[in-house]
């Protein structure tokens, strides 16, 4: 005898999976939820009950569908940025810090990196990355880690502990969390940019808030080729979320080949 199919799965074969759950645009089920209410409240101007009904089945196939009416997430890719904005994001992904200056002029001028010769891309200048390379064997000594994470935090180097669980590296402080990298890989380039961007932009360095810090220091991550933990080969791999309300967003990851360890993940739309 043929189980008959319980509700829950008879409706889940009407569901559209590329346009809801995580791929579910925040800016269409807005406008159509909009569009929903408008329908309802015009239907109950004439029978309240059957503006209930209305509104119930709007709901259930914006529920499954994730839109009401047809073409709606081709449409809003049309819609002013500022009206995504004000809606919300249509993808939680990890950006990294948001880019508030110009990360690009400020490493250019500095002769961080420049412009490639063989590819439209910018590349390291030779004399940084020799000092970066420089920097990393002197800081694969856990003890000069310590001594110069402590000198950054003026902080004793005693009062630094270490903590790493799976691939994830945390800083404490006397027991207070300081800090934390996706991989003591991703920590260990920090350190070493840290030092360099301190001495290449010297004063100005000083006066840049944490937060364009952290950007420089992410971005130069980007330009890592070699593991600074494991000394293997690093590599990006690019990942296409799809969007149904925007362009297309791609995940750029670099980790080292040989552990695995992740040393940058940023997006770009």
């Amino acid at each position: 005898m043929n189980t008959p199919q319980r509700p829950k799965n008879v409706l889940q074969q009407f569901r559209k999976p590329e346009y809801t759950g995580e791929n579910r645009c925040l800016p269409c089920t807005v406008i159509n939820t909009g569009i929903a209410l408008a329908l309802s409240i015009a239907v109950a101007l004439v029978w309240i009950p059957a503006g209930i009904v209305v509104f119930a089945g709007c709901a259930l196939l914006i529920t499954f569908w994730g839109y009401l009416v047809p073409g709606t997430p081709t449409l809003v890719q049309y819609l002013p940025d500022r009206v995504h904005e004000a809606i919300g994001p249509e993808h939680d992904l990890d950006t990294g810090e948001e880019v508030s200056f110009d990360v690009e002029e400020t490493l250019t001028s500095a002769g961080i990196v420049r412009e490639c010769r063989d590819v439209d891309d910018l590349c390291l200048t030779t004399s940084y990355r020799e000092a970066f390379r420089e920097d990393i064997e002197r800081l694969r000594d856990e003890s000069v880690q310590r001594e110069r994470l402590a000198a950054s935090l003026s902080v004793p180097p005693e009062d630094i502990q270490f903590d790493e669980s799976g691939t994830r590296l945390d800083v404490f402080v006397e027991d207070v969390r300081a800090g934390g990298w996706r991989s003591k890989a991703a920590f260990v380039a920090d350190l070493a940019s840290e030092h360099l961007l301190s001495e290449q932009l010297g004063d100005r360095w000083e006066r840049l808030p944490a937060t364009e810090r952290t950007q420089l220091l992410v971005a130069l991550r980007s330009f890592v080729e070699t593991c600074p933990v494991c000394r293997g080969t690093v590599t990006p791999d690019e990942d296409v979320v799809r969007s149904c309300c925007r362009d297309d967003i791609v995940s750029v990851t670099t980790a080292c080949e040989d552990c695995g360890a992740v040393v940058f993940k940023g997006t770009e739309a």
